[in-house]
C-alpha cells in the first residue's frame, strides 16, 4: 500500500477532513498537498499558509516536515491538527 488515510482537523476553519496521503513523499510536500486540498474543499475559505504546521492529534507534538511520511509516525487512522 502506498497511501494512508488520515484525519486532518483544520483549526482556522474548525473543519475536519479525511484524506489519503502518499507514504513515500516528503512531509513538506504532503503539507502543501493537504493545504491545497483543504483550500479546494472549503471553497477557498481556508487560506494557504507557508508557515503552517501539522501536529499529532494524540500527543500534540509537531510532525517534522523533513521526514518522509512513513518515518513521521503517521499511520492509517492517524489524526492531525493543521495550524
Amino acid at each position: 500500500m502506498n497511501k494512508i488515510l488520515i484525519s486532518v482537523y483544520v483549526l482556522t476553519i474548525e473543519e475536519e477532513y479525511d484524506m489519503f496521503i502518499p507514504i513515500n513523499e516528503n512531509m513538506k510536500n504532503v503539507l502543501n498537498l493537504i493545504q491545497q486540498t483543504v483550500n479546494e474543499l472549503s471553497d477557498g475559505y481556508y487560506v494557504i499558509n507557508q508557515n503552517a504546521l501539522l501536529y499529532n492529534g494524540i500527543d500534540g507534538k509537531i510532525i517534522n516536515n523533513n521526514n518522509i511520511v512513513k518515518f513521521s509516525g503517521l499511520k492509517n487512522g492517524s489524526r492531525v491538527l493543521l495550524v
